[in-house]
């Protein structure tokens, strides 16, 4: 499965990691925020947003 974002030609070898690529890389799409007090940062993928919250 290759990427067909402009510029981009990454290839996976399964479907749904070309998906998660295209979601996190070529979107601005970030529906997963962080909800601690003062912290405005947005993530794009739940497990990211689960490392992200070790920090606090």
């Amino acid at each position: 499965f290759i990427c067909q974002a402009k510029g981009c030609g990454k290839c996976f070898k399964r479907r749904e990691h070309l998906k998660r690529h295209v979601l996190s890389i070529h979107t601005n799409d970030k529906p997963f925020k962080c909800h601690w007090p003062e912290c405005n940062k947005t993530f794009s993928r739940h497990d990211n947003l689960n490392q992200h919250l070790k920090v606090h």
